[in-house]
């Protein structure tokens, strides 16, 4: 086997508690062929530290420092300094899975001449609970409808970052950066990466222990969430039109914003309490938005609908934008709070 070599990029912020273990992961990963580049993000905790000492203990580490500027800032430091034909993110709070998931991931994309290769992952809970995450993906046509909304919105596989193996002249050549955002920058880079045509392969393995930690910025309440998600798609369409590109991705402006309000729903419920008037009062702001009415149609929703092969999810779609579209705000708020209540959560 050929053994190209292969760049993991690991931000690291205030991440003492879990740095250890995770470099302990990528050093013991089988694949003889790795550099390990560490961007310091700003540490004010003993990060920096514990890079250091690591970086002392093997040579295949270096480290970058940069003042604080977040995770995406960090992931285009290191990708710009890798020497890899291949790159894979890693969070500082997550570790590798399996010992031979990077030489697995690498064996495929060599065998395929892909670009992107994505395996499965563990959500592991902090009562140590470990929950498969597959990506099921490897039935679908990577150009279709029901391949993007299985892997952005039903299962999540396309969204993250972290857990793939990215060639990076697939990268460098479409400048396909990690875009700077408050919450959700890898679903944000990867919309980008799609539209690019990328060949995806796939490994029927886990990759990657993604720590499901509350501490972390995944799970802390959002400033300006709203606006946030919008831009998101609204920066796509503005991407899409900058590079000309043919290809009809609207499914993916209209389905972010449509998990985007159950979502924002959630959120509000989760630190407000599930209150049917707060909810309301979310929502109607969401759907008086210029751009997510713009987005939100009927016909839209019809068009693209269809092309999906989940029928809860094609019902629940019609559901919320024909809602919004009617200014239905305090029923809608009524399902989403009985929906919780109930326990039912479809994200």
């Amino acid at each position: 086997m050929n053994y190209p070599l292969v760049s993991v990029i690991i931000p690291v912020y205030q991440a003492e508690k879990f740095l250890r273990e995770c470099l302990e992961s990528v050093r013991k990963q089988d694949y003889p062929e790795l550099e390990i580049i560490l961007v310091n993000d700003g540490s004010m905790d003993c990060s920096l530290e514990i890079c250091e000492e690591s970086a002392r203990a093997d040579k295949r580490i270096h480290i970058l420092n940069q003042k604080n500027a977040g995770c995406a800032a960090s992931r285009n430091m290191g990708t710009a300094a890798a020497a890899g034909k291949y790159l894979l993110f890693l969070d500082a709070d997550d570790k590798m899975d399996e010992k031979n998931a990077i030489r697995s991931m690498v064996r495929q994309a060599e065998k395929k001449n892909a670009d992107i290769v994505i395996g499965n992952y563990h959500r592991w809970k902090e009562n140590g609970e470990r929950i498969e995450c597959r990506n099921w993906l490897e039935k679908e046509d990577p150009d279709s409808v029901a391949f993007r909304f299985k892997g952005f919105f039903q299962f999540g596989s396309l969204s993250y970052d972290w857990g793939k193996l990215y060639r990076k002249d697939f990268l460098i050549e479409h400048e396909l950066w990690v875009p700077q955002y408050t919450y959700a920058e890898d679903k944000a880079h990867n919309f980008r990466c799609c539209a690019c045509e990328p060949k995806y392969a796939f490994v029927p393995q886990s990759i990657v222990l993604y720590r499901e930690n509350l501490q972390s910025a995944t799970f802390r309440p959002k400033k300006k969430l709203m606006q946030n998600w919008i831009q998101i798609a609204s920066d796509f369409e503005a991407f899409l039109k900058e590079r000309k590109m043919e290809k009809d991705y609207g499914d993916l402006m209209l389905f972010h914003l449509v998990i985007g309000a159950m979502y924002l729903a959630k959120e509000e419920m989760t630190y407000e309490g599930e209150n049917v008037s707060v909810v309301r009062k979310l929502l109607k702001q969401y759907g008086s938005d210029p751009f997510v009415r713009k987005t939100l149609t009927i016909r839209n929703c019809l068009h693209y609908g269809v092309q999906i092969k989940s029928v809860f999810w094609k019902l629940l779609s019609v559901t919320l934008v024909l809602f919004l579209r009617i200014h239905a705000y305090g029923f809608l708020s009524a399902i989403l709070v009985f929906m919780s209540r109930l326990g039912i959560d479809s994200l």
